[in-house]
């Protein structure tokens, strides 16, 4: 038996961290002995270039990370922006082969940025400009930015985003790096496009680290939650993606490569380490993966040398590289069937039955309705027959009644399962229904679950949920979270809000929020391992972040399970929390 080796391959990591001894003095003088309950790591120039000969990297574009410059004011910020760049450009002076680099500005003082931008290009000859995707909560569609963008479009500029942390997630630990943080990537790019930005300034290049967060999974839903007010959104975004790349950094899934390489096309995804911050283990795993895409994915070597170096190698020459999908086919993801696919099942369709409007009326005659459909059931089977469902959950959905006293939202929630119990015993072969209760009053929606289940035999529970309001060691009151894991029913998580656009509304993905506090706060291990949930409103992201959510799974908060993840991922091939994500019903 013939033992292949595995082909190295040489790199352009255009996703490189710089964090010098003054940087992380400054940072410790302001209070942040730590950052987000991660150490500063120890670096300097030299560690990184040992490494890089090691990973065969044969050139770094190096930035600084979050949590970026901008601190007291604009003259402190200006001056720690100038430090940096200073020492990004004497790197470079140093090692012109091995080292390229991104300026630090201090936005949002757009003046001083410009300064900024003409001192670090002009003078210091670096390749580009670094930007946090978010400063003090200020994201890059602001429009007080439209003169910085001004001059980078004139410059036909690369700019590299990195993602920043949002105050009130500041002690989230490691759901900020494993999920949060990067979602804000996609935040401010949407952020970005909702300016109409991406129409006026279109002769930026713009490098999205860690691929852009959730960007391509969410991307068609994106589209579509544009589309009312600009009807030519999809369009324009076709023609700006030939300015988007996305990085590898933390993208080393097999869920998640595919996402990146159909995009846009393969010679807009480029190589990224996030060494700096990241270590050689996590530098090893990202290239061993891309490094077999050949067998794994079936590419080509080029365009796996591509991916390492060559896009980046066109990029950094200023080439326009245009998109080309000729002979180019989506790669799937594989073995991911979302539940109900074949089984012929709509779990999540919304029903407000014509006794839940008149109980609102009643109550609130000011109550805005005019955007409520009340249950219709000739529609509905027309709607089943034309989608060739056989039977549809029903379960609930009125974002405005969370605004509600509570002893109200508690009366119509009751008069909602009644009505709906009566919907579903009229046809139950082709109606189930789901019961809805209110999780911010435990005592009532424990008991209130009994009489769903028990006298109204209602086949589940809808928890319309808002987690991403609450404090990080906040979830479910334990004694709901005892009721649930004593119930045989699924349980469905419903954002308490699913309207408007993903990530600007923070609730939207609020599902997969839920299972990451569940899994890193130990709740799901003690309580809720054996429930089989419904997630509603994932737009494909669950798949993409399943593996990092694994990591939260053992590494919960009051008690890490280093060893356990160890063996249950490196040994065992058995990562139980991935498993139990994917094995969740996703409608």
């Amino acid at each position: 038996m013939v033992i292949m080796k595995e082909k190295k391959y040489f790199k352009w990591d255009i996703h490189h961290h710089i964090v010098p001894d003054f940087y992380v003095e400054e940072m410790k003088k302001m209070g942040m002995a730590e950052f987000n309950t991660l150490k500063w790591p120890k670096w300097n120039p030299e560690a990184s270039l040992k490494l890089m000969n090691t990973l065969q990297i044969e050139k770094a574009f190096v930035s600084i990370s979050a949590p970026g410059i901008f601190f007291k004011d604009a003259a402190f910020s200006e001056k720690l922006s100038r430090r940096c760049n200073e020492y990004i450009a004497k790197m470079v002076k140093d090692h012109p082969e091995r080292f390229g680099g991104f300026a630090s500005v201090a936005l949002p003082d757009v003046t001083s940025a410009l300064r900024e931008v003409e001192y670090a290009l002009d003078i210091l000859k670096l390749d580009g400009i670094g930007l946090m995707s978010n400063v003090n909560g200020k994201y890059l569609g602001d429009e007080d930015y439209r003169e910085f963008y001004a001059e980078l479009n004139k410059r036909n500029a690369i700019v590299y985003i990195h993602p920043n942390g949002i105050a009130p997630r500041d002690d989230h630990r490691f759901l900020n790096p494993l999920y949060l943080w990067q979602n804000d990537t996609t935040r401010t790019i949407i952020d970005f496009i909702k300016s109409g930005y991406h129409r006026e300034y279109p002769n930026i290049r713009w490098i999205l680290s860690h691929g852009g967060g959730v960007l391509a999974p969410l991307y068609e839903s994106i589209i579509q939650s544009l589309k009312g007010e600009n009807p030519n959104i999809e369009a324009e975004l076709q023609q700006w993606k030939s300015q988007i790349f996305l990085d590898t950094a933390s993208k080393a899934y097999d869920e998640q490569i595919p996402q990146l390489l159909n995009f846009s096309d393969r010679q807009h995804v480029l190589f990224g380490s996030d060494i700096g911050w990241a270590n050689k283990m996590a530098a090893t795993v990202l290239i061993k993966s891309y490094s077999k895409l050949d067998e794994k994915l079936g590419l080509k070597e080029n365009e796996i040398e591509d991916i390492f170096m060559g896009n980046a190698k066109r990029l950094f020459a200023q080439d326009k590289v245009s998109i080309n999908k000729e002979n180019q086919t989506s790669i799937v993801i594989k073995d991911y069937k979302p539940a109900g696919q074949f089984e012929k099942i709509k779990y999540h369709y919304h029903c407000i039955p014509e006794k839940v409007i008149e109980t609102i009326k009643s109550i609130n005659p000011s109550f805005e309705l005019n955007s409520i459909t009340p249950w219709n059931e000739k529609e509905t089977l027309e709607w089943m027959k034309e989608k060739e469902y056989n039977k549809v959950m029903l379960s609930f959905d009125l974002p405005e009644l969370w605004k509600m006293p509570e002893k109200d939202i508690v009366h119509i929630l009751r008069v909602y399962n009644e009505e709906v119990a009566k919907i579903r015993n009229q046809s139950p072969e082709t109606f189930g229904a789901f019961g809805a209760v209110d999780i911010n009053q435990p005592l009532y929606a424990i008991s209130e679950i009994d009489y769903c289940l028990q006298q109204l035999k209602l086949d589940g529970i809808t928890l319309s949920t808002n987690i991403d309001e609450t404090e990080f060691d906040e979830f479910l009151d334990e004694s709901l979270l005892k009721k649930l894991s004593s119930i045989k029913a699924p349980v469905m998580i419903h954002p308490q809000d699913s309207t408007g656009i993903p990530l600007v509304n923070e609730n939207y993905l609020d599902s997969i929020y839920f299972m990451a506090k569940s899994f890193y706060l130990g709740s799901y291990a003690k309580y809720l391992s054996n429930t089989q949930f419904i997630l509603t409103h994932t737009d494909g992201v669950l798949p993409y972040v399943a593996q990092p959510l694994n990591i939260l799974f053992y590494m919960t908060v009051k008690k890490p399970r280093v060893w356990l993840y160890l063996i249950d991922n490196m040994v065992r091939n058995n990562p139980k929390g991935y498993k139990a994500l994917m094995n969740m019903i996703v409608d």
